[in-house]
């Protein structure tokens, strides 16, 4: 099947031109002169962009359990929210799926984040509407998960790996009562158990757990993050491992020293576009500003990958085509992703298309070539 379409404002080689594209089967095959192709789909001015490439979400955890104990079958919760993805401009998704200690989940955790990637993988492979891969989360004191990833990534079931240490006192959590501000909330342990659960996870010894993963991982090609750094010692000992990006650099002084180092940064979208961190954090713009962060994802809110452009736009007069790159072209990149991530000849057809109308909003959608989603009334492709 070959499709054309053409817009004033498609995004080319880093600026928004006038093109024709023609699509056919998965595959843009050319992208022509404007108005040169007879039968192209006229969006006018919409804005034509690559489908986001997002490297973090962990949203999931919402469709399967909107509210606390209010639990929903796990296939319902992944067809679900690929639905959503389509509509939000999400062609890529990496789920970010945690491995964390026992305590937390009362000893199901390893099983149930194993039966979950299952589940999304058997998915992707059968029916969903764009590619729903997986980012392995590992707690570096969840020594009972490692046999169950190092399996996974032998089943070809991993995509990607990031690095966790959620102690209290250091990273994300400067302080308990931080600590447990987020985890009596979001874990099933319970305020008395803490002390006990917390003294054991700080003796632990985590010496040769984390490079043995990390090497494990990248003998399979499996991308490694770092996530949450808080200073240069930690990023000293995970560039010697081999780990090539950083999730969420707490400060100013670890993100430029991470890109001293030659460290990518990402920070997360809903991060931008609410202006600040949700755990009270640096506010991503600020990194933004001074060149200190590279990608964008969308953390725990898919909605967010399409207005973060246009809120860098206005907050620090960052260009609309470089916030774009940070949603498209570069994630694509760091993930080794070569065949997506660009409106270019030869590269996947994942393409949006968005109207700005009244606010930005995704009203077509390309997944290899085919629709995926279709906002626009009496449109038939």
């Amino acid at each position: 099947m070959q499709i054309s379409i053409r817009s004033k404002n498609i995004l080319i080689d880093g600026k928004f031109k006038a093109a024709d594209i023609t699509i056919e089967n998965e595959k843009i095959v050319k992208i022509s002169q404007y108005n040169s192709v007879e039968t192209a789909i006229d969006l006018f001015e919409r804005r034509v962009v690559p489908g986001f490439v997002d490297l973090h979400s962990d949203a999931i955890e919402k469709e399967l359990e909107p509210r606390p104990g209010a639990k929903f079958p796990t296939k319902m919760a992944v067809i679900e929210l690929d639905k959503k993805l389509t509509m939000a401009g999400i062609t890529t998704m990496y789920h970010a799926i945690g491995f964390n200690d026992e305590e937390l989940s009362k000893g199901r955790g390893t099983a149930q984040s194993k039966e979950l990637i299952e589940e999304i993988y058997v998915a992707n492979k059968a029916h969903l509407g764009v590619d729903n891969l997986i980012h392995v989360r590992f707690e570096i004191t969840s020594k009972s998960s490692l046999e169950a990833i190092k399996n996974l990534i032998l089943e070809g079931k991993v995509d990607m790996l990031s690095i966790m240490d959620h102690s209290p006192g250091q990273g994300q959590f400067k302080t308990l009562e931080s600590w447990k501000k987020y985890h009596l909330n979001a874990y099933s342990i319970e305020d008395k158990d803490v002390e006990k659960y917390l003294e054991r996870k700080l003796s632990q010894d985590k010496e040769g757990v984390v490079e043995d993963l990390v090497k494990f991982s990248l003998e399979h090609n499996i991308p490694v993050l770092s996530h949450d750094d808080d200073c240069e010692d930690k990023l000293n000992t995970l560039k010697a491992l081999g780990v090539t990006f950083s999730e969420f650099p707490l400060s100013i002084q670890v993100a430029k020293k991470a890109h001293e180092m030659g460290i990518s940064t990402g920070m997360g979208a809903p991060n931008v576009v609410r202006g600040e961190s949700q755990s009270g954090n640096i506010p991503a713009k600020e990194l933004i500003k001074l060149g200190l962060c590279d990608y964008l994802c969308s953390d725990y809110h898919p909605a967010s990958m399409l207005l973060s452009p246009y809120r860098l736009n206005e907050d620090v007069n960052l260009p609309l085509e470089d916030g774009f790159a940070m949603v498209c072209s570069t994630p694509a990149k760091l993930a080794n992703l070569t065949d997506r991530g660009e409106i270019k000849e030869g590269k996947l057809a994942d393409i949006i298309v968005i109207d700005e109308e009244h606010f930005p909003k995704v009203v077509l959608t390309f997944k290899d070539g085919e629709v995926v989603y279709n906002g626009i009334r009496g449109l038939k492709i």
